[in-house]
C-alpha cells in the first residue's frame, strides 16, 4: 500500500492506495487556515494506527502552491520513511487535480500581478506553468480553452474572475493512484517544493558606518 500526502493549498488531504486492488482504501481531508503542521498529525496517526504494518512507500504532492504547505508534507513524508524504512518520491500537485478529465488546464494566483497557468494532457505536465500578468489572463486562455481543455482552480477569487473555471483541489487520492504500481527509486531522494519562481530572499541591511 503506498500512502499519499497532499497539502499544496488549503484544503489538504490524505489517502492509502492499495497496489493490489488498485483503489484508494482510506482518504482524509482537513482544510486550515493556519499552518498545515498544526493539524496534519492526527490524520497522519490514524493511518498508520490501521495500516502502518501493510504500508510500502510515500508519495507527496510537491505544488505548487502554498510553500508552508508543501515543505511540511516533505518533511513528514522524510520523517515516517526515515523512522519506518519506506522510499518516498514526489509528483506534481498539478497532475493529481481532482477533475474528471485526465486533460485540464489549472490557474492559480502566482503573486505579484500574475497568475500562473498550467497545461496537464493525460495526467502529464506539459513544461512548466506560464506566470501570465493579470490583465492578459484571459487572451493567453482563449486558444486553450478553444481545445475544450477544462478550466480548474483552488482560488476563489480566480473563479469568480474567470467564467466556467471550475472550483477544485488536488487530491491525495489522485496523487498515489497516479503513482500506481511503479517502482519507488531506490537510495535516498532529495524532494523540493515545485516553485513558479525563485525563492525570495531578503538580505539582511548593512549597518550604517558611524
Amino acid at each position: 500500500m503506498i500512502l499519499a500526502l497532499e497539502t499544496s493549498t488549503r484544503n489538504a488531504s490524505l489517502a492509502v492506495w492499495d497496489r493490489a486492488t488498485g483503489d484508494v482504501v482510506h482518504e482524509a481531508t482537513f482544510t486550515t487556515e493556519r499552518a498545515h503542521n498544526a493539524v496534519i498529525f492526527g490524520p497522519v496517526e490514524a493511518i498508520l494506527t490501521e495500516y502502518r504494518e501493510r504500508l510500502r512507500g510515500i508519495v507527496v504532492g510537491l505544488g505548487p502552491g502554498s510553500y508552508g504547505g508543501v515543505r511540511v508534507a516533505i518533511a513528514v513524508a522524510n520523517g515516517l520513511g526515515l523512522a519506518m524504512g519506506l522510499p518516498v518520491a514526489g509528483r506534481s500537485s498539478l497532475e493529481a487535480w481532482d477533475a474528471e478529465d485526465d486533460s485540464y488546464l489549472v490557474v492559480g494566483d502566482a503573486r505579484r500581478g500574475t497568475f500562473f497557468v498550467a497545461e496537464v494532457i493525460d495526467r502529464r505536465l506539459r513544461g512548466e506553468p506560464a506566470l501570465i500578468d493579470v490583465a492578459e489572463i484571459e487572451a493567453h486562455l482563449a486558444p486553450l480553452r478553444e481545445r475544450g481543455l477544462p478550466l480548474h482552480t483552488s482560488d476563489p477569487k480566480v473563479a469568480e474572475r474567470l467564467p466556467g473555471a471550475r472550483l477544485s483541489t488536488p487530491s491525495a487520492g489522485k496523487l498515489a493512484a497516479l503513482f500506481g504500481d511503479r517502482d519507488f527509486e531506490s537510495g535516498p531522494v532529495v524532494l523540493e517544493p515545485h516553485y513558479l519562481r525563485a525563492p525570495f530572499i531578503t538580505t539582511p541591511k548593512q549597518p550604517r558606518s558611524t
